[in-house]
């Protein structure tokens, strides 16, 4: 009877755990099920050996899915299940040489980095309520359509997920072992180590995915300036240095590939040279006329700029045209490249996923005041655990809005699946510091109680 109180909780988390990932299991058919879209050519031509090269940083693909589809040894492989949603091709997932081991890892990976985030979150919570919500809710959050599907698509969208899911976690478990002050140096570094490892491996699957480094390096050069305390934990330090050389190899590797140029096309012919204030605009930047030979050196050497410094001299478009359509950004919670047969299962899936994956932007709006409410009570109250939550929440929410911002912008077709990982991010947040809120509340009552049940006793 005393083991089973003592670890009933845990075994009824795992209990709760394992039967969640076997729903996961059985409920979207074989792994090995893909589907191809117009990109997954870009990937396997990536992948082209040798893959370890002088333009290891620069190709029309990131390295690490470069580096998947290089071991899948995908280069002879025919492309048999392809849909083009824009076209209204989409159909249904086959069976592909080749790429069904892409997708079995994709699988795979998914599931063990949400059950991992599931954990660590959960390992965190005081109340045992809590933590049976947390581990219930993230996992339910990364195995319900929304994200699962995407584990069967040749993109990159399904790695950056698992990983950041992954990253998450480990970047969790090195926050709360710094405010512990713990002394196992080998768990330090272990868990440092891996925390970067993920880190790096996410930054280079999108571009886009570099902003959560660039704000988790700000945020930590900040802490440290703050809390000189923390200047003494060399781990740490050598992280942010780590954390800095990544971040600056991986926006100068973005530039200098060229990757943006398409993108950057699309928003110039739909956005700027069709209207005449606008290229007036850009003309006074050294635009040469769009019909030119010259045009196309200048946009190869000055258009991210001059489109920047539109975005910032024009502040009333910039914001009309991003609250305008935040709406359509946060309408989307399925992927549209293959269909699935309508099962019970199924059904319900989908009913969950509308439930944890709203399509509203009032999330966006929630999720600000939380961080507002967050921050606010982080200076009311004296705890090191819920200080490192809000910093935590500062950090996943700025790194969800930047990438938000850059993603909306940075081109004018597909901007929905484009701003998609942000999205999913401000839904996770909302979920996540939720629960975090309710820990801490019930922990707050407790307190209360028994100081109350204190007093009463000594009178």
């Amino acid at each position: 009877m005393k083991v089973l109180k003592k670890y009933g909780l845990n075994l009824l988390i795992w209990v709760i755990l394992t039967g969640i990932i076997i729903v996961r299991l059985t409920s979207y058919g074989d792994f090995k099920l893909s589907i191809a879209n117009a990109d997954t050519t870009s990937y396997i031509e990536g992948a082209a050996a040798p893959i370890v090269s002088k333009d290891i940083l620069t190709r029309g693909r990131l390295l690490t899915t470069n580096l998947l589809y290089y071991l899948a040894d995908v280069q002879k492989c025919k492309i048999q299940a392809l849909s083009f949603p824009a076209l209204g091709a989409e159909t249904y997932r086959a069976i592909q040489p080749c790429f069904d081991r892409i997708v079995f890892f994709q699988n795979i990976l998914s599931i063990i980095a949400w059950g991992i985030l599931a954990l660590v979150v959960s390992k965190r919570l005081s109340g045992g309520y809590e933590k049976l919500l947390a581990v219930s809710l993230i996992t339910a959050f990364g195995f319900t359509p929304a994200i699962a599907d995407w584990d069967s698509i040749l993109g990159s969208e399904s790695l950056t997920f698992s990983l950041f899911a992954i990253s998450v976690a480990l970047v969790i478990e090195v926050c709360f072992n710094i405010v512990a002050a713990e002394n196992n140096r080998k768990y330090s570094i272990s868990i440092t180590g891996l925390a970067i490892a993920a880190l790096v491996l996410l930054a280079f699957t999108r571009d886009a995915n570099i902003y959560m480094l660039a704000v988790l390096l700000v945020m930590s050069i900040i802490t440290t300036i703050i809390f000189p305390s923390i200047r003494k934990n060399k781990i740490l330090l050598i992280s942010i240095a780590v954390l800095f050389t990544i971040t600056v190899v991986g926006l100068q590797g973005a530039m200098l590939s060229r990757r943006w140029e398409a993108p950057m096309t699309n928003v110039f012919h739909d956005l700027i040279l069709p209207y005449p204030a606008r290229v007036e605009f850009m003309q006074s930047l050294g635009m040469p006329d769009p019909a030119s030979a010259e045009y196309s050196k200048w946009f190869i050497r000055s258009a991210p700029r001059a489109y920047a410094r539109y975005l910032l001299f024009h502040p009333r478009y910039t914001l009309a045209s991003f609250t305008g359509e935040l709406g359509g950004i946060f309408s989307e919670n399925a992927q549209p490249y293959f269909f699935s047969e309508q099962t019970s299962a199924r059904k319900a899936l989908v009913a969950t996923n509308d439930i944890l994956h709203p399509t509203t932007h009032l999330v966006f709006v929630l999720d600000i005041l939380l961080m507002a409410g967050l921050i606010f009570s982080a200076f009311r109250r004296k705890n090191n655990n819920f200080t490192n939550w809000v910093w935590l929440g500062i950090w996943l929410f700025f790194s969800a809005s930047l990438t938000l911002v850059v993603s909306f912008f940075a081109d004018s077709i597909g901007v929905t699946r484009h701003t998609m990982f942000a999205v999913e991010m401000f839904r996770l947040l909302m979920w996540i510091f939720l629960i975090i809120l309710f820990d801490q509340a019930n922990r707050k009552d407790e307190e209360v109680k028994n100081s109350t049940s204190q007093v009463t006793l000594e009178a």
